[in-house]
């Protein structure tokens, strides 16, 4: 069980690193940084959805009839497409879909503070707090969304680092309990 833990725990600070990178790439080049971001999510999604409606074609007749590969084959390849050749359409929705992000981790990480209340760790009120900060971070991104992308996009940016640097943090506080 410790093994697993230690091993979430490294998966955990390499997607922080590499969200922290992104985070510097919306906080430095915002306009540059979206289109990107939202060419590649639509190469993923037509690739996605090229995939499942060949495995819907290539499936058994008797699998067919409950299967739904070839709707979401075609959602995702026009969600793809939508996203190569009209990425501002997905522009306005970045910050509630980061603010969801973060939300949703704060409240993983208020739990992973209770836990380790209960394991008498000195560093849960630490994280408690920490989980606190990044809720309402969160919160304010979803509620208050700024008048301009760009500076939305590097409010977005710096919110995503500093959760980030803060799920660092918690994940090497686990990992120093557990040696």
């Amino acid at each position: 069980m410790i093994d697993y833990i230690k091993k979430y725990t490294k998966g955990s600070i390499i997607l922080s690193v590499s969200l922290i990178i992104l985070s510097f790439f919306l906080i430095f080049k915002p306009d540059i940084s979206l289109q990107v971001l939202f060419i590649c999510l639509g190469c993923f999604l037509l690739i996605l959805g090229i995939m499942h409606t060949i495995s819907y074609f290539s499936s058994p007749k008797e699998f067919k009839a409950f299967s739904f590969e070839l709707v979401e084959g075609i959602i995702y390849i026009i969600l793809g497409f939508v996203l190569i050749f009209n990425p501002n359409i997905i522009k306005s929705f970045l910050p509630i879909i980061i603010g969801c992000w973060i939300i949703i981790n704060s409240i993983i990480k208020f739990q992973l503070a209770f836990n380790l209340k209960s394991s008498d760790n000195p560093s849960w009120p630490i994280m408690l707090l920490l989980s606190f900060i990044t809720l309402i971070l969160g919160i304010i991104m979803i509620i208050n969304p700024f008048k301009t992308l760009s500076y939305l996009t590097t409010i977005c940016g710096i919110i995503l680092l500093i959760s980030e640097l803060i799920n660092i943090f918690e994940a090497i506080s686990v990992m120093k309990f557990l040696k």
